[in-house]
């Protein structure tokens, strides 16, 4: 069982050990949700990372930070959500993940290419699959991408039959609840739901089921306490990631570091894209804040840390610096 309130993305390395050193010092239970874009079994942004690579960082963390307490989570456990339908993908997924330790898997098959009906049964064949490999793995379920969507009351009953056809199977430590809220560019762009998602939350508690709300990246105090016993974890991630470039670049800044090659190559690859919401791909410089995290692992990064790190202790201050995040976050 899970007692995190927060899952945070492992967008860099610092990014880990900054969640394992914020739980470590402050005694409480955090999650790390890697996606199959950051951490899978073939690699992935996130320093090139295989699942095992990834695991290999992790228990070098828990032995630097001995009273940490984190949960290691797979998000969007599905086909699509990397480029690739195949449902292959997805189940050596599930095994690299369970066979290298992971706690928790959300299975989400919103991509899968097929009616509502074939969905429901591929999502309970990979559940089946996991608890195959390990009967004592959390499952994270919820089968719609968060694209911002204000459900009403009308959506309460089709909700209630997943639930339980879920429960009819299986016992999910969590359940994806559509809460409105969206990231875009660099702000949060969603609204939250609260009505609708406390009678969701309601019905989820009769079945022993806590409430995990996506894209709560950005959020004020405000938002985070209109939440307070509804919402029971909340996933964050990008704004970790434009934190650390906000952070490199300012200190760049500082120093006199010419960082014009890292901001072109981030451009160029336009992984901005998705994120764009008000304004223009002409704001060259807010595409590149948004995007870039993927591409830490580039040489042009490493050349810039590289140039910092002969300054001052780059790495440990954005560590520091990242913490700040977490600490907004956590509810006491």
């Amino acid at each position: 069982m899970s007692n995190s309130k927060i899952a945070v993305g492992p967008m860099s390395s610092e990014v880990v050990e900054a969640i394992f050193r914020f739980s470590n010092y402050n005694r409480k239970e955090l999650m790390i949700i890697a996606s199959k874009n950051q951490v899978d079994h073939s690699g992935g942004y996130v320093n090139k990372w295989t699942t095992k690579e990834f695991m290999n960082f992790v228990k070098k963390m828990r032995e630097m930070y001995p009273q940490s307490n984190v949960k290691i989570c797979r998000d969007h456990c599905g086909p699509g959500f990397n480029g690739i339908d195949g449902l292959e993908d997805s189940y050596k997924t599930i095994k690299d993940d369970i066979e290298n330790g992971f706690d928790l898997i959300h299975i989400d098959f919103c991509h899968f290419r097929g009616s509502k009906e074939q969905q429901f049964e591929e999502t309970k064949k990979a559940i089946e699959y996991c608890y195959s490999l390990n009967p004592k793995i959390m499952i994270e379920v919820g089968t719609d991408e968060n694209v911002g969507t204000n459900f009403g009351f009308m959506n309460l009953e089709e909700i209630e039959r997943e639930v339980e056809f879920f429960t009819s199977f299986c016992k999910p430590e969590f359940y994806v609840v559509q809460t409105g809220s969206l990231i875009l560019e660099i702000n949060q762009a969603g609204s939250f739901n609260k009505e609708f998602v406390e009678k969701i939350s309601q019905i989820l508690k009769t079945k022993g089921i806590k409430l995990k709300e996506h894209n709560a990246d950005y959020l004020s105090l405000e938002e985070i306490e209109k939440r307070n016993g509804i919402v029971d974890a909340m996933n964050i991630a990008p704004q970790l990631g434009v934190l650390q470039t906000m952070f490199v670049l300012n200190k760049c800044l500082l120093y006199g570091i010419d960082f014009t090659e890292f901001l072109a190559e981030v451009y160029e690859k336009g992984k901005w894209k998705k994120w764009m919401n008000k304004n223009t791909p002409e704001n060259k410089f807010l595409c590149c804040v948004i995007a870039g995290h993927y591409h830490f692992s580039s040489e042009n990064y490493k050349k810039l840390i590289e140039k910092l790190g002969e300054r001052e202790d780059i790495k440990d201050n954005i560590i520091d610096h990242l913490m700040g995040v977490i600490s907004h976050y956590v509810r006491k």
